[in-house]
């Protein structure tokens, strides 16, 4: 299996939601046992979270805890510290894979949570090996919600201008117009590499937008020029995303990549997820 590692965003505000941490930690003991881990924590995160990590039987590389300056009442600050951990080894991996909490802060997730762990967490071996097969894809996600271009969204570039497609030597092509949500998947290391090679110290003592890990970052793959895979081809709008990769693909003159559409797993719409779907960015 490929060498990867874990970006790992916590977020436990309460004693009682430590279960929830500890469902992760059972899920990478199983599955990603051989990965490295960075672990980035929120402020007001309760103080044993760092017990519980280092008594576990993961790889835990660095851990460090996000400023209140830079808190955003989301994963993003957490995942902001692992990032700049992952920057600071100088270790380069297959596969970087961002996880965080999914309903560490309340119950309205939890069925959410435990959809991930099985349907993505546990399925490591299959999407690492996909990865490995398809050299032109950069990533995998579960699910997306498709960019409107008439609607003015809130989300904010930080240094690296990823959501804007302004064309650069370093990204010469145009985003992908969806995104992924939940803020968990997996991106190819090379590529997650070259976003850290962009940025500097600026972006790591700036404050991100709190849906910075679902509504720009991801943009990396794109303007890239990598394929960013979906498992569900229906967005959770009900847009069919086959016709969004098609444009993508058309628009920056990717040809070659006409060959991964059609490769979508499932193709369910969102009231198909039970209990009801829940739009939620704790």
């Amino acid at each position: 299996m490929n060498k990867s590692c874990i970006v790992f965003a916590c977020t436990i505000l309460t004693e009682d939601r430590l279960f929830v941490l500890k469902e992760f930690i059972a899920q990478f003991e199983q599955n990603f046992i051989d990965s490295d881990i960075y672990v980035g924590i929120n402020p007001g995160t309760v103080p044993s979270v760092e017990t519980i990590l280092n008594e576990s039987k993961l790889n835990i590389v660095a851990v460090g805890r996000a400023s209140s300056e830079l808190y955003t009442l989301s994963d993003a600050s957490a995942y902001q510290v692992a990032l700049k951990l992952l920057k600071e080894s100088e270790r380069h991996y297959d596969t970087t894979w961002f996880v965080h909490t999914k309903g560490g802060v309340n119950s309205h997730s939890d069925y959410l949570r435990k959809w991930y762990i099985d349907n993505l967490l546990a399925d490591r071996n299959h999407i690492e090996t996909f990865l490995s097969e398809n050299t032109g894809i950069g990533s995998y996600g579960l699910l997306g919600v498709e960019y409107n271009i008439n609607r003015t969204y809130s989300e904010t570039d930080t240094e690296v201008f990823l959501f804007e497609n302004n064309l650069s030597e370093e990204l010469p092509y145009t985003h992908v117009n969806f995104f992924y949500i939940h803020t968990l998947y997996a991106i190819r290391g090379e590529v997650v590499n070259k976003f850290l090679s962009l940025v500097t110290d600026k972006w790591f003592h700036s404050k991100l937008d709190r849906y910075y890990f679902e509504g720009v970052f991801p943009f990396i793959v794109s303007r890239s020029g990598y394929f960013p895979y979906i498992s569900n081809r229906c967005s959770m709008n009900g847009v069919d995303l086959l016709g969004v990769h098609s444009s993508w693909i058309s628009e920056n003159n990717l040809l070659s990549y006409s060959r991964y559409l059609g490769t979508y797993r499932t193709n369910y719409t969102f009231n198909q997820l039970a209990p009801p779907y829940v739009n939620s960015n704790t």
